[in-house]
């Protein structure tokens, strides 16, 4: 119980020291608003990846009452339960997929609505690494190494990043309209940084804390 808690925590710091790579890039090195949104960008490009794996090893069962009345392309989601992994793995990779390039589209047109500088290229690829490395740790730290794709069901993975990455980047969309408004000083940047910080821990928590509440399926006897 011990090391699974240090082990939670040193993903939780990692998830903390990932998100300050942004925030020292904007206080200390100037970083812009637009360097910020093309970096969140690609950071939900990298859950999307992460969700496909999580959805193709996962190997509990998914109740639908507790899944949500949610329905993706007028399918309620609660009709996928049963589904091969596979199949929901590709549903949800061409779904969010194309969530991914409308947002990206949003981002690539935002410098024309509020003129400003366009992103660092040299900002975007550092913090994307180190973002990225979190969601590496994260899956083989919790997901593989806590065994959380006995207790996670495909579908309930795949509605999991609709939850957290829809709401935070709500957040980080309307943050950055009211950014731009007000000229986009370091300090609402710095403002916007440390809220998705916030809501990127609390989703960490829930997900995990969920995942190790829930009983792994009884192995099948001989």
């Amino acid at each position: 119980m011990r090391q699974r808690w240090e082990e939670s925590r040193a993903v939780a710091v990692a998830l903390v020291l990932a998100n300050a790579v942004p925030l020292v890039g904007v206080v200390f090195l100037g970083w812009n608003l637009h360097s910020l949104l093309v970096i969140y960008w690609l950071e939900s490009g990298a859950v999307g990846v992460e969700s496909v794996a999580k959805i193709r090893r996962a190997e509990g069962e998914d109740d639908p009452e507790d899944l949500p009345s949610l329905s993706l392309n007028d399918t309620p989601v609660a009709s996928f339960v049963g589904r091969s992994n596979g199949a929901i793995a590709g549903f949800f990779a061409t779904h969010y997929g194309g969530f991914w390039v409308v947002h990206g589209l949003f981002v690539l047109v935002f410098p024309t609505m509020f003129p400003m500088p366009t992103a660092s290229p040299s900002a975007v690829a550092g913090s994307v690494v180190a973002l990225a490395a979190y969601h590496v740790a994260s899956y083989r730290i919790n997901y593989v190494g806590k065994s959380e794709y006995e207790r996670n069901g495909p579908v309930t993975l795949m509605v999991e990043p609709y939850r957290r990455v829809f709401v935070l980047h709500l957040t980080i969309v309307v943050g950055a309209f009211a950014v731009a408004w007000i000229g986009a000083p370091a300090g609402a940047l710095v403002v916007m940084v440390l809220v998705k910080t916030v809501l990127d821990l609390r989703g960490h928590w829930r997900e995990h804390d969920r995942a190790q509440r829930r009983t792994p399926p009884e192995a099948p006897t001989a």
